[in-house]
């Protein structure tokens, strides 16, 4: 085929782009159900310091956690921020995970952002999600929280870390957290009456009309017990995952001391500048969607996701096709939300 001045383009590439624009890739589907266990890992934009645990920081962030917690039915079972990154293990209890996830780092952001009186986004778009397949995965993953802080080399003890953490509650407990009084909640500057004169309509942000906010003054977290070990109490499956988190504890000092490093401390964690970075990382490792300490427990679920993903997908053709009478998977999320599409109510995922 010939352009303009006698240049010539390859028909067989003109077709194929052609061809990808009519069908351009998506990303993956994934299976929300009630009642899902899960292991989220969540960072911030380009890996840099936005979580990084001055007080300040720590008491948003733990306040934001415990407000989006009472406004969805979950079940948090372990939570810890780290500087860049944060992790939650919970139960979604109904199909609101993405609306968590959304809920949570949006007033996160935007808390962050006041407080620090900047703008734009702190906290990168998607999110990582392992579904353990197993009680013994659901214990490795709490273990795995709470000891973030000493497997990075920060602290000693996962209850030195002075960020948000659920390393020092039991199972049952309630932490009642105030809401902070600065940032996006703190008492705006009464304006001077000179210039109050000059304004020729009422602002809507006088101080008769400021911290009109309807989040209450208080949230409560409260640490759930994951459905594991029934024969436990809540009290001694606590003790068996802090017992756990010791013997870890133990496990990375002896691995610092034969390779002769030390631990940052919280001070110089704490100095670190939130817009700093750390290294360079690997951009093309495996990003796990299941986990388990069976490999055939772990190989079916890995099938049952295969499944849902092509059954997914001939669901979508049909719909691009115009159909509009197509039965989705069960566990469609995105589909249901926003174009309303039917969604089967047996499981097969």
């Amino acid at each position: 085929m010939t352009f303009g001045r006698g240049i010539i383009l390859p028909q067989r590439k003109l077709q194929s782009s052609v061809g990808a624009a009519e069908n351009p890739p998506v990303t993956p589907p994934r299976c929300i159900h009630e009642e899902q266990t899960v292991f989220i890992t969540c960072r911030a934009v380009g890996r840099s310091f936005r979580f990084v645990p001055t007080e300040k920081v720590t008491q948003t962030l733990l306040f934001v956690l415990a407000y989006t917690s009472t406004k969805f039915d979950v079940s948090i079972h372990e939570v810890v921020y780290m500087s860049n990154h944060f992790h939650v293990l919970m139960t979604a209890h109904t199909k609101c995970i993405p609306d968590f996830m959304e809920h949570l780092n949006s007033l996160a952001s935007r808390a962050l952002n006041a407080l620090r009186g900047i703008s734009g986004t702190n906290i990168e778009k998607g999110y990582g999600l392992v579904e353990p397949q197993d009680p013994k995965k659901v214990l490795e993953h709490a273990v795995y929280t709470l000891t973030n802080p000493c497997s990075s080399d920060l602290v000693l003890k996962a209850r030195h870390w002075k960020g948000v953490t659920t390393v020092g509650m039991r199972y049952g407990d309630e932490l009642v957290v105030r809401k902070p009084e600065y940032g996006i909640w703190g008492q705006k500057k009464k304006s001077s009456k000179k210039s109050a004169k000059k304004r020729k309509r009422r602002d809507a942000r006088t101080p008769s009309k400021r911290d009109r906010s309807k989040i209450p003054k208080t949230a409560t977290l409260r640490l759930v017990r994951p459905k594991v070990r029934p024969e436990l109490s809540d009290d001694e499956l606590r003790d068996l995952v802090l017992e756990r988190v010791t013997a870890r504890e133990n496990d990375l000092e002896r691995v610092r001391q034969r390779a002769g490093k030390k631990i940052l401390k919280m001070r110089v964690v704490r100095a670190q500048h939130w817009a700093a970075m750390p290294g360079a990382e690997d951009l093309f490792g495996v990003r796990p969607t299941v986990s388990s300490t069976d490999k055939w427990k772990r190989i079916a679920a890995l099938q049952r996701k295969k499944v849902f993903e092509e059954a997914h997908a001939e669901a979508r053709q049909r719909w691009l096709g115009g159909e509009r009478d197509v039965v989705f998977p069960f566990g469609t999320w995105l589909m249901c939300r926003r174009y309303a599409a039917q969604c089967a109510a047996s499981l097969c995922c």
